[in-house]
C-alpha cells in the first residue's frame, strides 16, 4: 500500500506513540539539522488533537495549532487485523512560524488498538 500523498505540508514526522484517550506524542520529523534539537518532537492530547487543538514542540516550547480534521476511514489492510484505523486531515491554523506554517495540511492515518493505543500506519507520515 502506498503512502497518502502529503500536500502542502512543510514538515513530515515518522512515529506516533500514545493512547486515544491519553497524550501522543509525534516524533521523527523532517526538520532541519540545525533545528534538530530545537524542534525534536510534538505532543498533546489525542482527545483534543481530534476536535482540534494544540501540539507543542518539546524542546523549544513552540506550538502548532490544528483545526477540527476531517475524519475518515482509510481502505481494508491498512492497520492489523484487529486494529481500527483512521485518517485525519485538518489544517495548521497557526503556526510555529519556523517548521510548520500557517495553511498547511494537517494529515495523519493511525492505528489504535482495542486498548486505545495508537501509532502511525505503517507505510505512512504524518504531515504538518
Amino acid at each position: 500500500m502506498a503512502p497518502a500523498a502529503q500536500a502542502a505540508s512543510s514538515v513530515t514526522c515518522k512515529k506516533v506513540t500514545g493512547t486515544i484517550s491519553g497524550n501522543i506524542t509525534i516524533k521523527t520529523c523532517s526538520v532541519a539539522k540545525a533545528d534538530k534539537k530545537t524542534y525534536k518532537s510534538l505532543t498533546g492530547s489525542a482527545v483534543q488533537l481530534a476536535t482540534g487543538g494544540t501540539l507543542t514542540w518539546s524542546s523549544s516550547g513552540a506550538s502548532i495549532t490544528i483545526s477540527a480534521p476531517t475524519l475518515s476511514t482509510p481502505p481494508p489492510g491498512t492497520c492489523k487485523p484487529k486494529d481500527t484505523a483512521e485518517t485525519a486531515t485538518g489544517t495548521v491554523t497557526a503556526g510555529d512560524g519556523v517548521v510548520a506554517q500557517t495553511g498547511d495540511t494537517f494529515s495523519a492515518t493511525v492505528c489504535y488498538t482495542s486498548s486505545g493505543k495508537l501509532s502511525l500506519a505503517k507505510g505512512t507520515v504524518v504531515g504538518l
